[in-house]
């Protein structure tokens, strides 16, 4: 079984879909699935899980997403993009320059509540939302939290903008162009974008279709295949010992406070932005070229802080454990 992650540069004008299933036919695999949406018109960084790396599809989704792209004030679409029908036409401010561009867009950072928008994959009774606004049926959905960590104003050729999005995921970068050219008295509306960034993964290690295929041909695969444990490296780990290790995979209960004792002793710092920490077991050292080296076997991510209470005791909740006999490398 092929396991591991393709980390592709989605072409224009397909869906993520169509791109998971080319590569799947490409390399002949029954499971594969992509790790974070793109829109049909948006480019850039879609990893892609192969065989049991499907696992961590969810981990990989929950880090963070950085676009560039381009926006085109004083026309707004129903889509929010440039596939959609225009909806309105205004003319833009007097005096609009990239300084007062700037301080428009800070208003949508930080933690915001952020509906789906009518054209999105976001579902309504089993179905995406696109699907009923294709029929004219506009579903608004409940909006949801989301944190926009900077909108810069990159450079400004009015109508047109160019700027760059860093945000956690499931936010909609149309969305936020959209409601800025509302501010803006205007309209606005995303001509191009591109994800350069999706949690561990940078566009420098994107792979265009055409690439993968040179790849396949000479039989580079593993060249590129990220295994499971380099693809969560952007989750913060803790080293556990194999007590604990044993009894995470046998399914038995482990109290926080015995993980907690372990994170002080190892000077860890939570980090709030990613719920979630990887857990390590040390193997004993071995020699090579004459030097100790520890190899360490990813056990379990877990939900990271936890609130969930057994007894009066909290218990370390395991969201996913990997077994004995299929040890990932960290």
């Amino acid at each position: 079984m092929l396991d591991g992650i393709l980390v592709m540069d989605k072409a224009f004008g397909i869906t993520s879909f169509q791109m998971v299933q080319e590569v799947r036919r490409r390399l002949k695999v029954k499971k594969a699935g992509h790790a974070g949406t793109l829109d049909p018109l948006a480019t850039g960084v879609l990893p892609i899980c192969l065989g049991r790396a499907t696992k961590i599809v969810q981990f990989i989704m929950a880090g963070h997403k950085v676009y560039q792209g381009t926006m085109l004030l004083g026309v707004a679409t129903d889509t929010y993009d440039a596939a959609g029908k225009i909806t309105e036409q205004k003319p833009l401010p007097p005096s609009l320059d990239q300084i007062s561009l700037q301080e428009a867009a800070k208003e949508f950072t930080g933690r915001l509540l952020q509906p789906p928008p009518p054209f999105s994959a976001a579902k309504h009774k089993g179905k995406p939302l696109y699907k009923f606004a294709r029929q004219g049926i506009m579903v608004q959905k409940e909006p949801r939290p989301v944190q926009v960590f900077s909108f810069e104003i990159l450079e400004i050729r009015l109508p047109e903008v160019d700027f760059r999005v860093h945000c956690s995921k499931g936010t909609y970068v149309r969305s936020l162009v959209h409601e800025l050219g509302s501010n803006l008295g205007c309209g606005g509306h995303v001509t191009g974008l591109r994800r350069t960034r999706n949690g561990p993964f940078n566009i420098e290690h994107a792979l265009k279709m055409e690439t993968l295929d040179e790849i396949l041909k000479s039989k580079r695969l593993p060249e590129v295949l990220i295994p499971v444990g380099k693809a969560l490296a952007h989750i913060p780990a803790v080293e556990i010992d194999n007590e604990m290790a044993t009894e995470l995979r046998n399914g038995r209960p482990v109290l926080v406070n015995r993980l907690k004792e372990l994170m002080e002793s190892q000077g860890h710092k939570s980090v709030t932005e990613l719920p979630y920490l990887r857990l390590l077991l040390c193997r004993p050292p071995y020699i090579k070229n004459g030097s100790g080296l520890h190899e360490k076997d990813l056990v379990s991510v877990v939900a990271w802080p936890t609130a969930l209470k057994s007894d009066g005791h909290k218990i370390l909740r395991p969201i996913k454990v990997w077994p004995k006999e299929y040890a990932i490398a960290n």
